[in-house]
């Protein structure tokens, strides 16, 4: 998958419609649940295997969403002399919220290699995060998934049963 200078993916267009898979059908269904405007927050969780990371492109294809790289993204925002990051949680929810804001060809953004961020926070600053992402997120031009290694348990909020429970957590599985 390659991507362009803003770190946003090529789009990946298969030769032949996809037939239905049951391995894609609960993150189909969290894609239909956060595209339907029905939610005051439209935020969710995709966890995806080992072998589909680095495919991030490929999965945002799949569902009909677009996808943006976060490091891509943040490596093209950064002057040339920073070299290191001052992570927080508030300082990632606006990076994620300046993604909303920038144009897509869909309305929901699949977001992808934010689990090294995500980690690197503090437990009161992650848990800060994902409060706000669950509960707070709202009223974006866009709907907000992110793709998260289905290992990297740092990174998933402490109450993922409730997020699983909310319908806005799947696995992808193909």
């Amino acid at each position: 998958m390659q991507q362009n200078e803003s770190g946003h993916a090529a789009f990946w267009e298969p030769e032949e419609p996809l037939p239905p898979n049951p391995g894609t059908a609960e993150a189909e269904t969290l894609v239909k649940l956060l595209s339907s405007g029905g939610q005051y927050v439209r935020t969710g969780i995709l966890l995806l295997p080992s072998e589909w990371l680095g495919r991030e492109g490929e999965v945002a294809a799949r569902l009909g969403i677009s996808h943006v790289n976060y490091a891509g993204w943040k490596a093209a925002q950064l002057p040339a002399p920073q070299s290191f990051l001052l992570l927080s949680a508030d300082r990632l929810l606006g990076e994620l919220d300046e993604l909303c804001l920038e144009s897509h060809p869909h309305t929901t953004l699949l977001v992808s290699l934010l689990d090294l961020p995500l980690t690197r926070l503090h437990p009161a600053e992650r848990s800060k995060f994902w409060q706000f992402f669950c509960g707070g997120f709202s009223k974006r031009p866009r709907a907000l998934l992110l793709a998260l290694p289905e290992a990297a348990t740092l990174a998933l909020p402490a109450e993922a049963e409730g997020w699983q429970t909310e319908g806005r957590l799947a696995a992808w599985s193909l």
